[in-house]
């Protein structure tokens, strides 16, 4: 029903526009963005018919788009715009109050963090009880959350605003990393094995999430911004970049190797000693760096030998 309902605007938005091969070009290149568009849509939670129609209705004025696409061969001598002068014609301003807001979250954070740290100290030396480090540790983790979703949820000049649902699930993967962080360094100046592997579940766990959300994550680029990456990334483009299948597989290498090096921290520290946990930490650090070099350019010869037999055959 979603494929059939962007069609459908799609061609309404294009009803008496001449069609020419270059405006059929741009019709297409347009309606694969829809999709792309509608499923993140959909995934964030908007029904499918609504979906479809908040993305068309975000392309704005499609006959304003066709004039800018023929504008080439009608002013051949008149420069492309530059970046500056595409991003002050397309300029999204900031709302006050969410600025203002992120600023009052962010001190609380700051002092959040902060306070965790001298609280901690105090446990340690028996000045104070776990509560008030606890309780910080929280109030930091819901103010990175905080923070971290409502960026997201926010449209700017270049891209389009992440769905609320998935952004505050990426608020909630920051705050759990940071929250187990923060608990696991009050809980080695005082606290028993278990409250460890709490700490350490929740760190896992945020970086599970943030892995996952990151592997699934679609394009959010507008338009004039894909059109305006595409001039300078076609030259000197990365694997990812040519290649999207490698790069979902990629974030899916991610989470299973993120997901074993949390497994390995738990098992080492339960079994063997916390001070040991840094181990498979930088096993799994060196693990994830050789596979995104493996990623990246391993398959380069591929590449050339591609370019090569496409150059003899041309």
């Amino acid at each position: 029903m979603t494929n059939i309902s962007v069609h459908r605007l799609l061609d309404e938005a294009f009803a008496g526009i001449p069609t020419t091969p270059d405006v059929q070009d741009l019709k297409e290149e347009i309606r694969a963005n829809l999709v792309d568009r509608v499923a993140e849509l959909t995934a964030g939670g908007v029904a499918p018919d609504d979906a479809a129609r908040r993305a068309v209705g975000e392309l704005g004025d499609v006959r304003a788009l066709v004039d800018e696409a023929d504008a080439g061969p009608r002013d051949a001598e008149r420069p492309a715009p530059s970046s500056y002068e595409l991003m002050a014609r397309n300029r999204v301003p900031a709302s006050g109050t969410f600025v203002a807001a992120v600023v009052l979250v962010s001190i609380v954070l700051a002092a959040s963090v902060v306070g965790t740290v001298f609280a901690a100290v105090g446990y340690a030396h028996g000045d104070l009880g776990p509560l008030l480090p606890t309780a910080l540790a929280l109030v930091a983790g819901l103010a990175l959350g905080a923070v971290v979703a409502g960026s997201l949820s926010q449209e700017t000049t270049a891209s389009h605003p992440v769905p609320r649902r998935r952004a505050a699930l990426f608020g909630v993967g920051w705050g759990l990393v940071l929250v187990g962080a923060l608990l696991a360094l009050v809980h080695l100046f005082g606290g028993t094995t278990g409250w460890l592997v709490l700490d350490g579940v929740a760190l896992v766990a945020g970086v599970v999430l943030l892995s996952w959300l990151a592997a699934t994550t679609t394009n959010r680029k507008k338009q004039w911004a894909l059109a305006e990456e595409s001039v300078h990334t076609q030259a000197a483009g990365t694997r990812f970049d040519r290649d999207p299948a490698a790069a979902a597989r990629f974030g899916i290498y991610t989470v299973v190797v993120w997901s074993l090096t949390g497994v390995a921290v738990l098992l080492v520290g339960t079994t063997v000693s916390w001070s040991r946990v840094w181990l498979p930490g930088v096993l799994g650090w060196v693990v994830f760096m050789l596979m995104l070099a493996t990623m990246l350019f391993g398959a380069r010869h591929e590449d050339d030998a591609r370019k090569a037999a496409e150059h003899a055959a041309g």
